[in-house]
């Protein structure tokens, strides 16, 4: 089964995005860019699979 991943991202600049992934890898390489990111979270089907902050 296929899982659509959202990633919401907080930059260090104070600016929230979302992406959306197809791949887990995709969306925890992105939710873990230390060099831009604050606090990111992941999830999937609505369901929060990590949060990270930094």
């Amino acid at each position: 089964m296929e899982y659509q991943y959202l990633v919401q991202v907080e930059t260090i600049v104070g600016e929230m995005t979302e992406e959306t992934f197809n791949t887990r890898r995709e969306a925890l390489c992105y939710a873990t860019n230390y060099a831009k990111v604050k606090m990111s979270k992941v999830f999937r089907s609505g369901e929060i699979l990590h949060e990270f902050n930094y």
